[in-house]
């Protein structure tokens, strides 16, 4: 990484102070880092200067509106300085390193030095005498009458002994931190950082069709058929209820069942198509009920602790008013490409994309905006925006900005699972939340080399993933079998793994994994149908979801994603990690990811990571069977058997004697 120095200043005039490997920052300050309210944000550097002159570092923070605070750094060994501040407000945020040659300090180290030597300290006391001096003018009325008394206790010679214990007294270090001389200082360049609430970083979601929330078979689904499935989603644990697209649907290229070309009259498109004569983006589908019945779902939500979130899909049917009003935004090649009977044909798509470039970039970007205010004033929160990779980052970047300058609360997020580097750069372009590759991360070392990534690499700064275990249009290879012990270990990891995760229901729930074959595809897919589900089932599945979102909740070590912390075990078919939180909350996840035979290993616990000793005894509480296991030190046994439960979500706690 580069030097990061700016603003240095001395009365020399040269760079006395050096600033390396600044931690966080996001692309050397040009995107802001992310936090969530609540956080404690630690801030490392690598700060040097010249010969063994000592030096004091602060960190200076402020958000937006607000005046500088600061606190200290303190050395963490070679060269390395750290310092940690916490943030509550949401909202933007900048904070800088400022370092500076501590003459005082260096003068202070000398003295402790030579009189745990026994050696004289009188060539010392001018030098120690002109500091003193000049610490005196920057002193408080109480501290300046103290210092001056100070002053004339090192003019006096015959009180050597009383000046040098005075100068390595916690008094005289007091003052030196209250008065430093940092006429030779140092600056960093401000850093971003951007605070957003809670929700971003810790969600449970889940995904419906709205138009498939009624008892009835056949009928359309309203939103106060929904209002009745709040109580069975948050007695679940779920907090984020996502809708796709809840929009009227075009009529031209409407797409039958399964996407076909093939329509009968009662299909009801897929709403994806959005627009039609009647109105766009800014309107409801009229047979899930109007914009007040959705402010009505959205308070009754609110009620159960369950927030409303909607796609965002830049996907325009022929009939989309805005193709007659802005007929220059869009590609008229409309076209897309199937496989039938064999072969690959192209056929008439049922939806435009949007054209965004330096032509129409202003009206498009207030046309948005537009829709988006009104959403808010629905009560919207949080957007999901659908494949936002097909327009321009520096898009994104104006408008999300223009929104959530004036909304910080907002959480935009960039529903795609696009090549690795556009993910990250829609990260920085705006987008809170990020999809991930979860779904296609199977193996033990695929799962480790992934989530080491998003934890532990520069990533950790500005991307915040949500793990899903299946969405309406992936129906992932590991979920087609049906098979119960597997969907269990995809959603065990999925929801203790990420702190933000979510599931495509009552899809997912109910084992429904019938694909197009060789394809990751519902078949029957419901994004081209209403389906009538028995809302009232019970499985193993739902008892499990509900039992572990409520062990999310209490235990703030899963609320996290990126203090995961992979465990060695030699067993390849048994993963193990722990997570630690601020407050002492520590938990150890061991799951069998063969879901068809029994596993078992030592698993090697990082004792030193749980505050533990290698002989100490302590307790491994399973929060799901509250079963409680005393374990010691680093090498414990585990036994995991699919067919019965194939995790365990443990609890380091303190052992207090025998277990009976």
């Amino acid at each position: 990484m580069d030097n990061q120095i700016v603003n240095i200043s001395s009365n020399l005039n040269h760079n006395l102070v050096i600033f390396e490997n600044i931690t966080p920052e996001n692309g050397h300050g040009e995107y802001a880092v992310k936090a969530v309210s609540g956080d404690t944000i630690i801030i490392q550097a690598d700060i040097l200067t010249h010969g063994n002159s000592g030096l004091a570092a602060r960190i200076f923070y402020k958000n937006k509106e607000g005046n500088w605070q600061k606190t200290y750094m303190k050395p963490a060994g070679n060269d390395r300085w750290e310092g940690q501040f916490q943030v509550q407000e949401t909202g933007k945020y900048v904070y800088k390193i400022v370092a500076w040659v501590d003459l005082i300090a260096t003068w202070q180290t000398e003295v402790t030095r030579r009189l745990q030597k026994y050696l004289p300290i009188a060539d010392l006391i001018p030098e120690g005498l002109k500091l003193l001096e000049q610490m005196s003018k920057l002193a408080s009325k109480d501290d300046k009458a103290l210092i001056k008394e100070a002053v004339r206790l090192f003019k006096d010679k015959n009180r050597e002994d009383e000046a040098g214990q005075l100068a390595g007294s916690f008094r005289f270090t007091e003052w030196l931190n209250r008065y430093p001389d940092n006429r030779l200082s140092g600056e960093t360049a401000e850093f971003p950082l951007l605070v957003y609430r809670k929700k971003l970083e810790f969600s449970s979601w889940y995904t419906m069709f709205p138009r498939s929330a009624s008892d009835d078979f056949g009928k359309h689904g309203t939103f106060e058929d929904v209002i009745k499935r709040l109580p069975r989603i948050a007695g679940l644990g779920f907090d984020v209820l996502h809708f796709l697209p809840i929009h009227l649907i075009g009529f031209q290229n409407k797409k039958g069942k399964n996407g076909g070309q093939k329509v009968e009259e009662t299909d009801p498109g897929s709403p994806f198509s959005i627009g039609n004569f009647n109105g766009g983006h800014e309107a409801i589908h009229p047979e899930l009920g109007n914009i007040d019945d959705f402010k009505n779902l959205v308070l009754e939500a609110e009620k159960h602790g369950v927030e409303i979130a909607l796609d965002l899909a830049l996907q325009f049917s022929a009939d989309h008013p805005w193709m007659a009003q802005y007929p220059d935004w869009f590609d008229k090649n409309g076209s897309e490409q199937i496989f039938s009977s064999g072969q690959l044909i192209s056929v008439q798509s049922d939806f435009y994309n949007i054209r965004i470039d330096e032509n129409n970039e202003e009206a498009v970007t207030q046309a948005l905006e537009q829709i988006i205010r009104l959403w808010i004033s629905w009560g919207i929160r949080i957007i999901r925006v659908v494949q936002p990779e097909r327009h321009p980052f520096y898009f994104w970047q104006k408008l999300i900005k223009n929104v959530t300058d004036e909304y910080p609360e907002l959480i935009f997020y960039a529903g795609t699972f696009t090549r690795p580097k556009v993910m990250n750069a829609l990260s920085k372009s705006g987008f809170a939340l990020s999809d991930s590759y979860f779904m296609w991360r199977n193996s033990k070392y695929e799962i480790e080399q992934y989530i080491n990534e998003l934890a532990h690499s520069t990533q950790k700064d500005f991307y915040k993933p949500i793990f899903w275990t299946n969405t309406p249009d992936i129906n992932p290879f590991n979920l087609q079998s049906g098979h119960e012990p597997q969907q269990l270990i995809r959603f065990f990891l999925a929801a203790t793994l990420s702190g933000s995760y979510g599931i495509y229901g009552p899809v997912f729930e109910q084992l429904i994994y019938e694909s197009f074959p060789g394809k990751e595809e519902y078949w029957n897919s419901e994004k081209f149908e209403i389906k009538r589900w028995d809302w009232e089932k019970d499985t193993k599945v739902n008892y499990l979801i509900r039992l572990i979102n409520e062990i999310r909740k209490e235990n703030p070590a899963l609320q996290k994603t990126n203090n995961v912390h992979t465990c060695f075990l030699e067993n390849d078919q048994i993963l193990a990690f722990l997570k630690n939180d601020f407050a002492g909350n520590k938990i150890l996840c061991v799951v069998n990811l063969d879901s068809y035979h029994r596993q078992s290993g030592m698993l090697q616990v990082p004792v030193h990571m749980i505050n533990k000793n290698h002989d100490e005894k302590f307790i491994a509480h399973d929060l799901i069977t509250d079963a409680r296991y005393e374990w010691i030190g680093e090498w414990n046994y585990v036994e995991l058997d699919p067919h019965i439960l194939p995790f365990h979500l443990l609890r380091i706690e303190d052992y207090h004697g025998e277990i009976y």
